[in-house]
């Protein structure tokens, strides 16, 4: 994982804490009682120190390298204090100049030292268990950070999620949540808000253990907390795992309506969603808007899907120059049929006619017959009884569709003999009625309209 801003920020804090006690017979005052001699720094080594210190801040890293240099030169003069001081400085050094193995040996000097003072024994712990986090050593940035907890008597939240990010990148999540739990109720002990980094990892971990429940319930709080297009998919995306379908569809409506569901996938995911739970008129609202605005291009899925809209919105009319689009496109005899029925149920039965026709020609064709079921009811309607009896006898051998295909023929037949007959005695009854209505290979019904005239 790479170094964050924030955390760069802590750890410079971390390295030029050790500089804001530089003076000349500078010392501790522990509130216990003293145990360890208290050690200085001189006068001389102020000098040297400080100039690399200057160094430091003008970005002069060789430099500040060539000062600090001058003061290891010094060797066993140095005391205690002034030696963990040289090597917290070329902490951070070496840290400025992306050196981070310099920089984590130097943190290690600085922990060897002895009588260290308690606070830049903490400061240099927690300095080394973030660098070996940069370095992606997340074992020894546990082994540390757990030290450092040990040590410190009041342990920051911000702590608790570097180790629960240790520990997920090592895929421990059970030990990853019981972290950033610890740091949010550290947290709200503080009545400090929970960051969004820390309930993003979260989320993160409970996806990884599988508790949808819980992430579902993490990102609720982000959606409502720290808004944005990205969670409010992920939650959609959870509540769909989880099968609840009505939750998945009120989030990405509610992003939608906020401006936060854009994308082109995320658009169409939302429109089929409307229609699986029969709300078919917002889906052609989103996708009328999306097709203006050029966000979703004319194709053949998401001109189909258009069409499918219109027509379960009972827009008939307004979905017929969307299935003619598409089957040009295509030249697919499904896209032909679809039209071909759309133009059945407007009553267009001359348009009909033309796309059934167009569908037995086209690409794809895996049910003629049914299609000539379709094409033989649409000649009957137009009064064409001739074409349709033709029609429905060529489909007459298909084990599918011969049955009802056998009925029309005898109708179709019956209904040709009456208006021969009807032109030599205008005064014969009405025929008997249409044969009854069959399902055909479209799913479409093919029963005859009233047959005293021919015609729809």
């Amino acid at each position: 994982m790479s170094r964050t801003p924030s955390v760069h920020r802590v750890l410079a804090a971390i390295l030029l804490a050790g500089v804001t006690s530089l003076s000349p017979a500078a010392q501790d005052k522990p509130t216990k009682p003293q145990t360890k001699q208290t050690q200085f720094i001189s006068q001389a080594v102020f000098k040297d120190l400080e100039k690399a210190q200057q160094a430091i801040d003008a970005k002069d890293y060789p430099g500040a390298i060539a000062a600090l240099d001058v003061v290891k030169a010094r060797g066993d003069k140095l005391n205690d204090y002034e030696r963990a001081t040289l090597y917290n400085l070329y902490a951070a050094v070496y840290y400025n100049q992306d050196d981070t193995p310099k920089a984590i040996a130097s943190y290690i000097e600085v922990l060897k030292t002895p009588n260290l003072p308690e606070g830049l024994r903490d400061s240099t712990l927690f300095a080394l268990a973030q660098m070996y986090f940069v370095t992606e050593d997340y074992p020894k940035a546990i082994q540390v950070l757990n030290r450092w907890f040990e040590t410190v008597p009041e342990p920051s939240a911000d702590a608790y999620v570097l180790l629960a990010q240790a520990h997920y990148q090592l895929s421990d999540f059970q030990k990853a949540e019981k972290a950033l739990i610890d740091a949010l109720k550290l947290a709200k002990q503080k009545q400090q808000a929970p960051k969004e980094n820390w309930l993003a990892l979260l989320r993160a971990v409970y996806y990884e253990l599988g508790d949808y429940a819980k992430a579902a319930k993490v990102l609720e709080i982000l959606v409502a907390s720290y808004p944005s297009e990205s969670y409010v998919l992920q939650l959609s995306g959870m509540y769909g795992l989880m099968g609840e379908q009505t939750k998945q569809l009120a989030t990405l409506h509610a992003g939608y309506l906020g401006g936060m569901v854009t994308k082109k996938g995320d658009l169409l995911n939302l429109a089929r969603l409307y229609l699986v739970e029969d709300v078919p008129y917002p889906a052609v609202q989103l996708l009328t808007k999306a097709f203006r605005d050029q966000v979703i291009e004319p194709e053949a899925e998401t001109l189909q899907l258009y069409a499918q809209a219109l027509a379960l919105a009972q827009e008939r009319e307004a979905q017929i120059p969307v299935l003619k689009r598409l089957a040009e496109m295509t030249g697919e005899a499904r896209h032909y049929a679809f039209l071909g029925q759309a133009q059945a149920e407007a009553g267009n039965w001359q348009a009909a006619i033309d796309a059934f026709q167009s569908a037995l020609k086209g690409k794809d064709l895996d049910d003629p017959d049914g299609i000539r079921m379709q094409l033989g009811t649409a000649q009957f309607n137009a009064g064409r009884l001739s074409d349709a009896r033709r029609t429905f006898i060529a489909a007459s051998e298909s084990d599918k569709h011969g049955e009802t295909a056998a009925n029309w023929i005898k109708f179709v037949g019956a209904e040709i003999e009456r208006k021969r007959a009807m032109v030599q005695m205008p005064d014969e009854p009405a025929p008997a009625p249409a044969p009854a209505a069959q399902q055909d290979g479209e799913g479409q019904s093919s029963q005859a309209p009233g047959a005293d005239t021919g015609t729809a």
